[in-house]
Parts: C-alpha cells; sequence; structure tokens
C-alpha cells in the first residue's frame, strides 16, 4: 500500500462534508484566508492524495505544518471529523518517506526517552538563551525571533531541574481529606522539570496539604505531544509504552497533570498506539484544578481568611484543557473562591496564544500575530496576572506580552495558589 498510514484514516477523511465550520475560529485561516490551511482545505488536498491527483509536495507539507493542534476544527465539526488524528497520520506518511525533519527526528528518538540527555540538551539551549538575553542592541537585529529589536522571551533552562528538587515518594504529615483519592503520581511533563519547577513544587505543595501521599516517579520521561504533533509514530510509541510501564507498576488512585497538553496526550492519544494496558492508566489522568475542585478544595479556600491585599487575575484557556479534556470550568472555580483575588474574565480567553510547542519555533512571525490578539485581549481587563495551565501557553503569552509593552506577569495555577493564599516557604519535600 502507497500510502498506509493515510489509508488508515480515509474513512475520517471521507467523512468532511465541506461546509467550512472548521474556518470560524481557526487561527491560521484566519490569519491567511488561505484555503489550503483551513482544515477542510487540507483535508481536501490530502483526498486528492489518495485518489492519485495530488502527490506530496513541499507546499504540501508546508500547509500541514501550519496546524496549531488546538482543536478548534475538531470541535467546530458537525460530522465529528477526527481532524487531528489525519493531521499527524499524514505527517507520519511524510516522514516515512523520509520528508520529515532530520533534527526534529533525532531529538525525538535518542534524546526526548532519557531525561540526562534531555537534561543536558536543555542545558546548552540555556546556554543560548543566555547569550541571546546579554546580546548587546546593535546584535540585535541579526538575530533569530528578534523583529523590530524585541527579543524574543525565553525559558530559564539553567534553573534546577524539578526531579532533582522531589524526592520521589513524600508521604503528607497533614489531616487526610474524606476522598477515595489518598495516593496519587505526578505527571509533570518536560517544561515543568527543566524550566517551570516551581510550578512542579507547588502542585506537590497542595496535594499534601490535602492530605495526600505525592509519588514523583524519576523514570517518568516526555509525554511525546512533540513526536505526536511531528509525526513520529516509533518516537511516540516508544514513549508512550515506557510512561505506561512506569506507572502502571504504581498503586495510586490518580495521574496528575499540571500541563495541560500533557494531560490531554495522556489522557486521549495513548490510546491509538497503546496496548491492552492504556485503559488503566488513562481513567486515572487527571488535571490538577480538575483534582482540586472535585475534591472540594475550593470550599475550604473559601473559608481562609482574606489578607490586606487584592490582586486582579484573568485566565487563558488552553487549547489542550478546555478543547482536549473538557476543563474549563474548573480553573474558574478555583480563582474565584480565592481570598484576595478577583476574576476578570477576557474576550476570546479559549482563542490559541499560538504557542503550540515546535509551532511557535518554526513559524515565529505567525506565532506573533496570534500572540498579539491574545496580548490585547489581556490589556483590556487590566488584570494584575494572568493564569494559565500549559508551560508553552505560559512563555508565548509572556513573550506577547513583551513584545507589545505590557508587563503583566503570567504564572501557573499553583503558582496562584501560593500567591493567594500567601504561602511562606516551602514544605519539606526536597530530596
Amino acid at each position: 500500500m502507497k500510502y498506509e498510514y493515510l489509508e488508515s484514516v480515509r474513512t475520517e477523511i471521507e467523512k468532511c462534508v465541506r461546509c467550512a465550520a472548521c474556518q470560524s475560529g481557526c487561527p491560521t485561516y484566519e490569519d491567511s484566508f488561505s484555503e489550503t490551511l483551513s482544515a477542510r482545505g487540507k483535508i481536501h488536498l490530502l483526498n486528492a492524495v489518495l485518489d492519485g491527483r495530488l502527490n506530496f509536495s513541499s507546499r504540501l507539507q508546508d500547509d500541514l505544518s501550519m496546524c496549531l493542534s488546538c482543536l478548534n476544527c475538531k470541535t467546530a465539526c458537525p460530522t465529528q471529523v477526527d481532524t487531528q488524528k489525519i493531521f499527524s497520520f499524514s505527517l507520519k506518511q511524510i516522514n516515512k518517506s523520509g520528508g520529515g525533519s532530520v533534527l526534529e527526528s533525532l531529538v525525538f528518538k535518542y534524546v526526548l526517552p532519557y531525561p540526562k540527555r534531555l537534561s543536558f540538551f536543555a542545558k546548552l539551549v540555556g546556554i543560548f538563551c543566555f547569550c541571546y538575553k546579554v546580546a548587546p542592541k546593535w546584535l540585535i537585529g541579526f538575530l533569530p525571533y528578534s523583529p523590530g529589536g524585541v527579543k524574543r522571551v525565553l525559558p530559564n533552562f539553567w534553573s534546577k531541574n524539578l526531579r532533582n528538587i522531589l524526592s520521589e515518594t513524600t508521604p503528607s504529615l497533614a489531616n487526610p481529606i474524606k476522598s477515595s483519592i489518598s495516593k496519587v503520581a505526578y505527571f509533570s511533563g518536560c517544561m515543568t522539570d527543566l524550566a517551570f519547577s516551581t510550578t512542579g513544587e507547588s502542585v506537590v505543595k497542595h496535594l499534601l496539604d490535602m492530605g495526600v501521599e505525592v509519588v514523583f516517579p524519576k523514570n517518568q520521561v516526555c509525554c511525546g505531544a512533540p513526536a505526536y504533533f511531528g509525526g513520529d509514530d516509533e518516537a511516540f510509541r516508544n514513549l508512550v509504552d515506557h510512561n505506561i510501564s512506569v506507572f502502571n507498576e504504581l498503586d495510586v488512585d490518580a495521574i496528575v497533570c499540571s500541563c495541560a497538553t500533557c494531560a490531554s496526550i495522556l489522557k486521549h492519544y495513548y490510546s491509538e498506539v497503546a496496548g491492552a494496558d492504556f485503559t488503566r492508566f488513562t481513567s486515572k489522568v487527571v488535571d490538577f484544578q480538575q483534582l482540586l475542585v472535585t475534591l472540594g478544595m475550593n470550599s475550604v479556600y473559601k473559608m481562609k481568611k482574606a489578607g490586606g491585599y487584592n490582586i486582579r487575575v484573568t485566565y487563558h484557556d488552553p487549547c489542550h484543557l478546555k478543547r482536549g479534556l473538557g476543563v474549563f470550568e474548573q480553573p474558574r472555580t478555583l480563582i474565584k473562591s480565592l481570598p484576595n483575588v478577583e476574576f476578570i474574565e477576557m474576550e476570546k480567553a479559549d482563542r490559541c496564544c499560538g504557542g503550540s510547542g515546535i509551532f511557535s519555533i518554526n513559524h515565529y512571525p505567525e506565532a506573533i500575530d496570534y500572540g498579539r490578539i491574545k496580548a490585547e485581549s489581556i490589556a483590556k481587563t487590566e488584570a494584575d496576572y494572568v493564569v494559565t495551565s500549559c508551560p508553552s501557553c505560559q512563555l508565548h503569552i509572556a513573550d506577547a506580552l513583551n513584545r507589545f509593552g505590557l508587563s503583566t506577569p503570567v504564572i501557573s495555577g499553583p503558582e496562584l495558589l501560593d500567591l493567594a493564599l500567601q504561602r511562606n516557604g516551602v514544605l519539606d519535600v526536597r530530596k
């Protein structure tokens, strides 16, 4: 079979009725008005490939790469076409024919499955990030990701890794809450481990405060999102098999995630390639904020005595949390329950910010355009803080705000809990 990966999603491709519902809210289409950058256009072209009327040209590959994986087209589709699966399998087909990125393939296969290698790779990138940040003004015009003389906001890969901070198992000293959940495993994700360790520490602190024992397996690896969205089937399968093996060995009631993309991948995409054990694994995956609300912690926070200050907070919905997991009311419920916090809803809170992992690296000018819309929505709220539940969103929104002259801090949900509850110090969860 010439196009086996594409043939395997033929049924999904043929479900498209070309109604154009997918165009509304699609950032790439609304920014370009190019039919080939809408889901309908891409599916039409892929159908032509299957029928032998078109080949996988470089132009088609470029169009397929111009996707934020925001899931807007999938949720808008009246015939429930699984557009994300179609695009991923199309990229798998391209990779099999040797048309994918060699560098990305090497990273997916030889770096992501190995935490020590990934950490070393991140530290090397951190050297570039440091040099980039301290580069003199006269050099900015020659640097990448610096249009208009404004440098991109980059992660701090020189911070201490979360896996070097937390213990593998931490029992809680607090009175347990009345719940069936008494022991959880924490899936941190790569960015939280490598650059946003304070978020991970806060997650564990609050779980311990609830009387929940926390297991943080040090042999967990990348969730596989970059490989999946990049179409590297073999690399994704290897990461899936490893993580399911690691977490299925743990006797835990839930697998907690603080990264929207990780949670969505673990919950919904592992089933595409995993064996019989995937149901046991995926049924336990839950977002951190979702878990807190499910356990009634928002009622507990309401009883906390308010301090002497008030902060205005707005919230950005990560695509993979709202459209991927259906989690959007819980973060708002949690924020509204916090003392000292005033919640302001921004316009288009669920519109993709443009981060989307590798997309913002390969297509930074377009990512800036999408980020500008998000920055404008945030500015109108006059909020003191922007809260979100995805490290990629957190980084890209911070970059967008900086690029357009705004200094509003962007923080994670667990960090907001620390701020609002006026916590001091860190619980003894270090190794």
